[in-house]
Parts: C-alpha cells; structure tokens; sequence
C-alpha cells in the first residue's frame, strides 16, 4: 500500500485556507448521505520515529537469524507517515472507525556488528541500505456510553492488522551483493475506549488507547491525543501526537520469528462529511 502522493506541507497550507473560512459557515448543517448516519472520510500526514528489534530466521532452523536493533544497527530511526481515514455515526450512539497508517523509513549504515538475516550472514563493517514498508490497519467499533452535552466516554472493541515487509541491500558472508526480503503480518484483537471534550465554535479534544496482550505470541497498544476543528460543516481538521506499539513472536518454529516496533509522532489532516 502505497499513500504518498500528499505532504504534511499540503495539509498545513489546507489548515490555513480553510481556517480563515471558518467564522462564516457555523451555522449550516452537515450533508447525510444516509438519514440517521454521518461519515467522515479523510487523509493525514505526519512525521514519526520509529524503534524496535526483530529475529527473522528463514524456515525456523536453528542459526538461521539473529536479533537486530533498527536504530543502531541499520539506522533505521524516523520517517514520513501517510494515512487514510473513515469515520462513522450511526443514531449518534454506534461510532464506526477505519484507518490506514503507512510509514516507509529506510536507513544506510555500515553494520556496527556481525548479525544474521534470514539465514544471510552480514559482517561488522558492511554497507547496508535497509528499507522497511510498515502498513497498519485499524478497525474499532465504540459505543458512546456516556454524553453530559459537553464531553461524552465510551467503550470500544476492535482489531489491528500490521504489517511489514524488510529489505536489506548489502553483501552477505555467503552470496555476496544480495538483495534479502521478509515480509510478516499480524493481526491483534483490541479493546479500549474514546473520551472527547467538546468546546465552542466547532472544536474538541479527544482521546483514544486501545490495547491487548496474546499472552505467548504477543502484544499492542495505540494511544493518540488529537483536537478537532470543524471549519465547515463538511469539513473538518485534526491534528494529534500517537504512539503505536507491537509485538510478535510466532510460537510454531524451532528459531521463531520476533519483531517489537515502536511509532511515535505527529499527523494532521482533512476529513469531508458525507
């Protein structure tokens, strides 16, 4: 998946266009494509950095894969992200959520140790361009439990599906220049909750953390802090700080594949209401 054709200098300049718009449109109604129903679709930019480790052997055979640390061993430390979102009302109660995150950081460095990669061996000293494609999807359904008017809480069950595909370009002990692939996936069961609190002239803060822990094969957590502008009854801005964690480890080998990630950062966007 591939979402790069904006920049967070786009949505700045949006955030700015619109702002200046926002005192005169206040007191018009959102469109419903459905009665009963509001949706909001949008896209987001940001900038995040970015930790972990992973073990990736190659058919889970013993000495086939060692542990490696994306920010000292590959340089491997912040990016651009990208995103997608739908958002959902339903009864102003049954709240709906679809979300694309897609970050891409890649990384050049000569290795500070010898490690093991899919069963290719990479010596102390060796220039290795690394490129990592992270996609992580989120689905939640939240059910809005509790409104005074001003700030309303609820529950929310949902599922994450993440995935990663690793690339390392460089000369390996056994084959020479290589170029090594993996790509893994994984998808987590998640339970959490949504807090907003709701301020004059269209804005609100809000806050979101959902999390589970597989007992054997893993664990993730997402929380994000965001505020909410509705400059128009159709549109409306966000910007927010987040943080993503997961990790895996695949209990059926005898050398398993492990990975822990870690995402931090900022994104701003648009969404349209329909």
């Amino acid at each position: 998946m591939n979402l790069r054709p904006f920049s967070a200098g786009w949505i700045i300049l949006t955030l700015v266009i619109l702002g200046g718009t926002a005192g005169s449109v206040s007191a018009e109604e959102r469109f419903r494509l459905i009665p009963g129903a509001g949706f909001l679709l949008g896209m987001e930019s940001g900038f995040f950095w970015l930790s972990g480790e992973m073990l990736i052997p190659a058919g889970g055979q013993p000495g086939s894969g060692s542990k490696v640390d994306l920010p000292s061993d590959l340089g491997v430390d912040a990016c651009e992200a990208f995103g997608a979102t739908l958002q959902g009302t339903i009864l102003d109660r049954h709240l709906f959520n679809l979300d694309l995150l897609s970050v891409g950081p890649s990384g050049l460095k000569r290795v500070p140790r010898t490690f093991i990669f899919h069963n290719k061996t990479y010596l102390q000293g060796t220039l290795i361009a690394t490129k990592l494609n992270l996609d992580w999807v989120r689905f939640c359904y939240t059910y809005k439990a509790a409104d005074s008017g001003s700030w309303w809480a609820a529950p929310r069950i949902g599922l994450h599906y993440v995935q990663c595909a690793t690339t390392l370009n460089g000369e390996t002990a056994e084959a020479g220049m290589i170029s090594n692939s993996r790509t893994l996936d994984a998808a987590y069961p998640v339970f959490g909750f949504e807090a907003r609190y709701l301020f004059p002239f269209g804005v609100d803060i809000g806050m979101e953390w959902e999390a589970v822990h597989l007992i054997t094969l893993g664990y993730l957590s997402f929380a994000r802090v965001a505020a909410h502008w509705e400059v128009h009854p159709d549109v409306v801005l966000f910007m927010g700080v987040s943080n993503r964690l997961v990790g895996r480890t695949e209990d059926n080998q005898k050398l398993n594949n492990e990975w822990f990630y870690s995402l931090s950062g900022w994104s701003a966007g648009i969404s349209f209401a329909f």
